[in-house]
């Protein structure tokens, strides 16, 4: 209230359902910037599966005290914290895009091997335990810079960009939660197969939407 506008509206086209609608279709018709929400939404919708799914494969599968599961959660998220500042400090001599693909891979081959381990039997405590502190951590790279990236290729409609972006973004998240729910088996696999799913899709979407057009990154 205190503030005056610094935003010039004097040459703004008028606002309309018209204009609304060919700015998200303009967005729809983006390789890049769907490329980039799509990849960095389903790395982070599979944090949303470990939300939902964590607690019934470390306590009552894993044999970690309820009171005690607080620590395993933590770690994680600071295993995020730790790689988010890490990322910061990147990006003074590596393009978000660059980091992005480097990041990629980390939550494919933690999810795909989490569902090896699960699938064959092998998987223990520990080892569900580190991979899914990396495949956590791993987001610390991912979202910022896949955010950064797709408001990027939209600079002069970020507003309508960002609204987009989140909305894609949470509704994955919401369809990893609800997967969860669906696939109960009170086994680990439903979440070891949601992690698998999320992080090999965005690698994928970013190779396929994405990737060609950043081969000078290479």
């Amino acid at each position: 209230l205190g503030l005056p506008e610094s935003h010039s509206t004097r040459h703004e086209p008028p606002l309309n359902a018209q204009r609304i609608a060919g700015d998200y279709a303009s967005l729809f018709a983006s390789r890049a910037f769907l490329g980039y929400t799509l990849s960095g939404g389903l790395a982070m919708a599979g944090m949303f599966a470990y939300i939902a799914g964590s607690p019934l494969v470390l306590i009552q599968l894993g044999g970690i005290a309820p009171q005690h599961f607080g620590w395993a959660f933590g770690i994680n998220a600071l295993g995020f914290v730790a790689a988010s500042q890490l990322n910061a400090r990147s990006l003074k001599t590596i393009a978000p895009t660059r980091m992005l693909r480097r990041a990629l891979w980390l939550p494919a081959l933690a999810g795909l091997t989490l569902l090896g381990l699960t699938l064959s039997g092998l998987a223990n405590l520990p080892l569900t335990l580190l991979l899914m502190f990396v495949y956590v951590s791993s987001l610390g790279f991912i979202a910022p810079n896949a955010s950064a990236s797709a408001l990027a290729t939209f600079g002069q409609r970020a507003g309508t960009a960002s609204a987009l972006m989140g909305a894609l973004q949470f509704g994955l998240a919401t369809l990893t939660g609800i997967g969860i729910s669906q696939l109960h088996d009170g086994t680990a696999r439903p979440l070891a197969l949601l992690l698998a799913i999320c992080g090999v899709s965005a690698w994928v979407l970013h190779r396929w939407l994405v990737h060609p057009q950043d081969r000078h990154l290479r």
